[in-house]
């Protein structure tokens, strides 16, 4: 797959963009205790107003991901909100894993991302945005954007879409799959793509939650 989306993006001004030195992507714990659903009057809970009777939520931690959530609800277990070091890979022409990506990215409890990519210099672009949602167990499903430019950073080269389906394997770690499209830039908007894509490439992801204690890797 990749010696073929190399052979295309040969045509294109997206070749270095695209390599497999491209890189485009994307905690601490919000506990989403759901502050209204406990509801006091005169200072105790489950009291009663206007003929309405409320009564406090209750909730356990989780386990798995470390969070707070609603008993029964996985829709309250935002365990993926935080800061990570992550590392994308694809499998090279031999087999062997290939470094696509890596840095750094922050998913927020507002249901966006931000990705400090380690494998693009600034000038071509590497902060990239994106969009999440929760989609079942410590489950979740990412929808990224980034802009790519040319070598020379003057020059808009295209844009990129990352799909990526991820699941916590426990509180400081996850890992998943993602998809890489690649498109050519139509000459007008910097948002606007010509066509179809010019090269996919898919693989896999993984990555380590950064806390008040972590440092660089490789530092100790």
């Amino acid at each position: 797959m990749i010696n073929q989306a190399s052979r295309r993006l040969n045509k294109h001004p997206l070749a270095l963009t695209a390599s497999l030195g491209l890189a485009a992507l994307g905690t601490t714990v919000q506990a989403n205790a759901g502050c209204m659903d406990t509801m006091f009057q005169n200072g105790s809970p489950g009291g009663t107003s206007n003929g309405l009777r409320f009564t406090p939520a209750a909730y356990r931690a989780d386990d798995t991901a470390g969070s707070l959530v609603r008993v029964g609800d996985w829709h309250q277990d935002d365990g993926i909100v935080g800061m990570w070091r992550f590392k994308m890979v694809t499998l090279g022409p031999s087999g062997a894993p290939v470094l696509v990506d890596d840095g750094y990215a922050q998913w927020h409890a507002d249901g966006t991302e931000i990705q400090n990519s380690g494998l693009h210099a600034p000038k071509t672009s590497n902060f990239c945005l994106g969009v999440w949602t929760h989609t079942g167990p410590q489950t979740y499903q990412l929808n990224h954007f980034p802009l790519a430019w040319d070598p020379t950073g003057d020059n808009p080269a295209g844009p990129i879409q990352i799909t990526m389906t991820v699941k916590l394997t426990d509180h400081d770690h996850f890992s998943g799959s993602y998809t890489l499209k690649v498109y050519a830039w139509d000459g007008t908007e910097l948002i606007n793509a010509s066509g179809a894509p010019v090269a996919t490439i898919t693989g896999t992801i993984s990555a380590v939650r950064v806390t008040i204690d972590s440092t660089v890797p490789g530092s100790e």
